[in-house]
């Protein structure tokens, strides 16, 4: 697909992992200043661009091997990828959101509140982690 996204719906029913080629995370304080600026400098009225995505959708053979996420796939629907292409801004995603997350539930005022009694927004804490941090098994 060659068209502009959301995060929102790149993350839908989606299960990402990097493949074993692809180097670590290798963002530095740099990077993650300029992504921060970008972000705070951003008009009301204007999108982020994150830059281009390359994934893999991934055939049964390479997914039926994952013991730990396997459920998502079979009793969520979840497609399973591989980031070919921009897991470092993948990464600093969703390392922003965890840390938003843990933000929240650190002010003294929300710090005996369960997730989906805390909101940021008209977001609920708990859709937010579910939407793009982890999905629990409740088996």
């Amino acid at each position: 697909m060659n068209e502009l996204e959301s995060l929102k719906s790149i993350f839908k029913d989606r299960l990402f992992k990097i493949p074993d080629y692809q180097r670590g995370y290798a963002w530095t304080t740099r990077q993650l200043k300029d992504f921060w600026e970008d972000l705070v400098n951003l008009p009301a009225d204007r999108f982020h661009y994150t830059g281009l995505l390359s994934l893999k959708k991934l055939d049964k053979s390479i997914w039926t091997i994952w013991n730990d996420e396997k459920w998502l796939i079979e009793d969520r629907g979840f497609r399973p990828f591989h980031i070919v292409d921009g897991q470092q801004r993948l990464t600093t995603f969703v390392v922003f959101v965890q840390s938003i997350c843990e933000l929240l539930k650190s002010l003294k005022e929300k710090q005996k509140q369960k997730d989906e009694e805390i909101y940021l927004g008209s977001f609920i804490l708990k859709a937010i982690k579910e939407e793009y941090l982890v999905v629990e098994n409740l088996h």
